[in-house]
């Protein structure tokens, strides 16, 4: 039936708790359910059609079971307490477990005990019986419903139970959807959002059959082209799932006539709705206004504040019973048809193409709007699907349903995107192949619905961004731990219009590097704090150390990877160790040299191979400001990009990385090839060392021609900048600045002076409050509130005889300055493999 599939939890010793396809992934989906779990979903499917039978005939045996009552016939001094005692208590476990699942509050003393209880107040065994049948009874209608339909909701009681807890505001709000299903999903979620944040009470819309759009004008809900909300959606449900969220939401004969709204067009308001709607509309008692869609601007939406909201909204939105027996009878349908020698499959894989006539069409509009921004990806990757099926793994051997709207596809186009998917291998499924008769007479609306909720099922998900389908099942899979991908590459228009979007954020680390945990641990809760990024760790060395525990405590997926180069590029560095030890210390311990190196095996690692693009970041940074994929500027790089390091000049600095994984995997084998095709140790002259070495040689047309923003890679020995994204502790470490105060030594030349004299002391008042536990952060504030003091500086300055520079690094002294660098890496390595030694010793 293809049950929703949440992510696995890892237990202490960092073992997944969920098998899954990964294996080296420590949090993972379950990808699919068993044989025995399948053949049980197919039964209970069939069931479904004479469930009201089953319910009916349960009923009338308990109404016989209740005239014939063994305590109608003796009273409860005579009846074996014991047996009795144990029997109902035995029968109540199983009935508590039933119960519970529908939701149903029940005493933990069981359905036995609460009889027994009820039989001593009333005197009577009658009692005790009717208590029984009224048990049994609720169990027949929520209990074995639920199980049926694996659909537990809310009782009639627990409804007004919760929504007498959140009564309706003296302010109400009505609002219209428009367009598409998924613009009008959408649409619910604005006008609510926007009631909520007036101090309203929303009014449940009317929806609508057909939203096509055959140009820009909005669609909306207009004659015989409506349908009501609980035709659409289990309305019991979403009203008992908002008022848990705190939002009375009220059905339209709850609210007054339409006649008593004061209309409102939200175009008309300018770019802050809520703020003008306040500030103009807040004594109109109910207000009335159009469609919400996308009218409130992205500077006006709060990421913290609106996403429990955006979720709570979009998560009560479950299909009607009528659409969900629609979307089982599909599911069951694609395994069927995509199943071999006469066995169904397993699972199956979804494709949102988005190839019909007015796609085309709104893809040519939206394209050549004069506005200034780039939109390069709305047709992208379309009629070669198969190839971009590729790029993001996936398998032949899972049947592939490719969702559409038919009735609107070109046929030479189908003929010819279809049979290059056939001829790649794909056991095809469409929804002319598995729509129920009964649903084909359905409006297009609800048909996107059934198959919006299939896709909820699917192993996989794809679709092209620019749809607001696919963008918002890729948003809402990844919110519920499923694998989403689009295969259009570019950007996600939608996401600045809906502040939930995380940007996958990457970094690697090990269990032996302790002396830089406390860096580790700001750039974590930094991100935690601004956010928009959804942190994983590409993790080496004893996940159950202190840092791979706080990690995982700390919502960092934790992924273990081996790579399958680890051996040949071991021996290739052992080749020229001596000679490169010059370059690098990473040279001198095998297991370092290979964490580093992880980063090039972005595009290929599990989990990661869902995304488009990824920001890479060495563990040493910590995030000032939201960041969003669209903040990099349209287009997006090609392959990869990168910034200066300490020299505004080619080869750039590896330590942040903008990466489009698509390109990368389709290059990831001339890139190995390259990489090992080395006879240098590893070392790549004119491009450096190790793995940014190898980076900047093969990608260094792209480098050169889409530098990434130094606002994405800001270092303190540089001058202040207000508006940088992350702060990029490059060179000297904060202990290490520290040191130089105690010693006056830096083994960075002038870095460190550069750093004090600079944005040092700005930044680390930022960055000591994500860490008030390490005494480094405590310290180095410290620190800088006395070298800001300018008559202090002017003694720190004269006292070292230093003065501002255009640089860190003067030309004159870059030999100095790397024949110090380099032992200072050799003394750093020899420290690390003492580390390394110690942690092996102790595992």
């Amino acid at each position: 039936m293809g049950r929703l599939r949440v992510g696995a939890r890892t237990s202490r010793d960092g073992r997944s708790r969920t098998p899954g396809s990964g294996s080296g992934l420590l949090r993972e989906r379950s990808e699919s359910p068993s044989r025995c779990v399948q053949t049980t979903k197919a039964v209970l499917l069939r069931l479904r059609t004479y469930r009201f039978h089953i319910i009916l005939a349960l009923v009338a045996v308990l109404g016989v079971a209740w005239l014939f009552w063994p305590s109608h016939s003796a009273s409860p001094r005579q009846q074996p307490v014991g047996v009795r005692g144990a029997g109902s208590t035995q029968w109540s476990a199983g009935a508590r477990r039933g119960a519970e699942a529908a939701g149903m509050p029940v005493r933990r003393g069981g359905i036995g005990a609460a009889g027994a209880e009820a039989s001593a107040a009333a005197g009577s065994a009658g009692a005790y019986a009717a208590k029984v049948t009224h048990d049994l009874r609720s169990l027949a209608e929520q209990g074995l419903q639920a199980i049926i339909s694996s659909r537990a909701g809310p009782t009639r009681d627990q409804l007004v139970d919760i929504m007498a807890k959140v009564p309706p505001k003296h302010h109400t709000m009505r609002f219209q959807v428009c367009n598409g299903f998924a613009n009008q999903r959408l649409s619910v979620v604005y006008g609510v959002l926007l009631a909520h944040r007036l101090g309203r009470s929303p009014v449940l819309p009317v929806l609508m059959r057909d939203g096509i759009q055959r140009d820009d004008k909005t669609v909306t809900a207009q004659g015989s082209n409506k349908v009501a909300f609980e035709e659409v959606y289990d309305l019991k449900y979403f009203l008992h799932e908002m008022a848990k969220a705190g939002i009375r939401v009220l059905e339209p004969h709850e609210a007054p006539l339409p006649s008593a709204y004061t209309e409102v067009l939200l175009g008309s308001l300018g770019a802050n709705v809520s703020g003008a709607l306040n500030t103009s509309y807040s004594h109109v008692q109910h207000l009335a206004v159009d469609c919400p869609l996308f009218k409130m601007s992205p500077p006006e939406l709060d990421g913290r504040q609106d996403e429990p909201i955006i979720w709570s909204v979009l998560d009560a939105m479950r299909p009607a019973d009528k659409p969900w027996e629609y979307v089982e009878e599909m599911q069951h349908a694609i395994l069927q048809l995509g199943g071999l020698n006469g066995k169904p499959a397993a699972k199956y894989n979804f494709l949102h193409l988005r190839m019909e006539n007015d796609w085309v069409e709104h893809c040519k509009r939206w394209t050549s709007i004069p506005d200034g921004v780039v939109r390069d990806n709305c047709y992208n990757g379309t009629e070669d699907i198969d190839v971009q099926l590729r790029l993001f793994a996936f398998s032949t051997d899972v049947p592939l349903y490719v969702a559409t709207f038919w009735d609107d596809v070109d046929p030479e186009r189908a003929k010819k995107v279809m049979g290059r998917l056939v001829e790649a291998g794909y056991r095809v499924v469409t929804s002319n192949d598995v729509f129920p008769p009964a649903m084909k007479t359905e409006g297009r609306e609800l048909r996107a619905l059934v198959e919006y909720n299939v896709g909820f099922g699917a192993n996989r998900f794809i679709g092209n961004s620019v749809s607001t389908f696919a963008a918002l099942a890729l948003l809402e899979r990844r919110h519920r731990g499923q694998w989403a991908a689009y295969y259009n590459g570019g950007n996600l228009p939608i996401a600045p219009y809906l502040p939930v979007h995380k940007m996958a954020w990457v970094f690697t680390y090990n269990s032996w590097s302790a002396k830089y945990d406390y860096m580790l641990k700001a750039a974590v809760r930094s991100a935690a704090h601004i956010n928009t990024l959804k942190p994983y760790c590409i993790f080496d060395g004893n996940t159950s150390s202190p840092i791979g525990r706080w990690l995982v405590d700390n919502n960092v997926t934790m992924i273990r990877h081996v790579p399958t180069w680890r051996q040949e590029l071991i021996k290739k560095a052992q080749a020229r160790m001596k000679d490169n030890l010059q370059h690098s210390h990473l040279y001198k311990n095998p297991d370092m040299l290979v964490s580093t190196f992880q980063r090039v095996d972005l595009p290929v690692v599990p989990i990661l191979d869902q995304y488009t693009y990824v920001l890479y970041t060495d563990a040493d940074v910590y995030f000032r400001r939201p960041i969003n994929l669209d903040d990099f500027g349209l287009p997006l790089p090609r392959s990869v990009s990168m910034s200066y390091e300490f020299y505004k000049m080619f080869p750039y600095n590896a330590g942040i990385i903008m990466a489009n994984l698509p390109t990368m995997r389709r290059n990831y084998k001339a890139f190995l090839s390259m990489m090992l095709d080395n006879d240098d140790g590893l070392y790549y002259p004119n491009y450096g060392p190790a793995d940014q070495g190898i980076i900047n040689k093969f990608y260094e047309h792209d480098l050169r021609s889409q530098m990434l923003n130094q606002a994405f890679n800001t270092k303190p020995y540089n001058d202040f900048d207000g508006a940088s994204f992350l702060i990029h502790y490059h060179g000297p470490k904060p202990h290490e600045y520290l040191s130089f105060l105690e010693t006056g030594k830096c083994d960075f030349y002038s870095v460190c002076e550069q750093g004090f004299l600079r944005s040092l002391c700005q930044y680390a008042r930022e960055w000591a409050v994500y860490i008030p536990e390490e005494s480094v952060a405590t310290r180095l504030a410290d620190s800088c509130a006395w070298l800001t003091n300018p008559t202090i500086m002017a003694v720190f300055q004269k006292k070292t005889g230093l003065v501002a520079q255009n640089q860190a690094v003067p030309d004159d002294k870059k030999q100095e300055f790397t024949q110090q660098k380099r032992r200072q890496l050799l003394a750093l390595a020899a420290e690390e493999a003492r580390q390394r030694a110690a942690v092996t010793a102790t595992a």
